[in-house]
């Protein structure tokens, strides 16, 4: 009986190298992700956010949904669970520059989608803005005055009828 090594390792190409001990060095970059996708602490595999925190922090611990898979929301009653989450998802679908199919949806589901959190708060800035700048052509002495007679010629919560 002879001993033979049976464990060699196979190598799909030939090294082109002086030494059989130098290590093969490879170029590969890793490949690009996309906005908005990020590895999952438990596994690695690409996850992307739902839009929102908490159903991410549910999702087995992945901060977020894995790429490839599907999320079935049942509702009961008349809630509208499912259509909130569904809004939630495009918006940070369309936020992260990525392409967003919608099939038997008009343009008002589109127009019901949330926006941004800083968009709220930078419209209102710049209508205080807008405010204080009318506020300042006004002159001093008579912004203190107030309105004569605001209030003459209104009937309250009376209803106004034509006859």
């Amino acid at each position: 009986m002879s001993f033979r090594k049976r464990n060699i390792g196979v190598q799909r190409s030939p090294v082109v190298s002086s030494s059989a001990d130098a290590p093969v060095e490879t170029n590969a970059a890793p490949a690009p992700t996309a906005s908005g996708i990020r590895p999952s602490p438990l596994t690695g595999q690409p996850t992307t956010s739902t839009g929102a925190y908490s159903l991410d922090s549910l999702l087995g611990g992945h901060a977020g949904l894995a790429l490839g898979s599907s999320l079935l929301v049942e509702e009961s009653g008349t809630t509208d669970f499912a259509g909130a989450l569904l809004r939630y998802y495009a918006a940070e679908g369309i936020i992260q520059s990525h392409t967003v199919h919608l099939v038997g949806a008009g343009e008002q589901w589109i127009k019901d989608l949330p926006g941004l959190v800083g968009d709220a708060e930078a419209a209102e800035a710049q209508k205080q803005a807008k405010s204080d700048e009318k506020k300042m052509k006004i002159a001093w002495r008579y912004e203190r005055l107030g309105q004569v007679d605001a209030d003459r010629g209104s009937r309250g919560e009376q209803p106004y009828i034509d006859t």
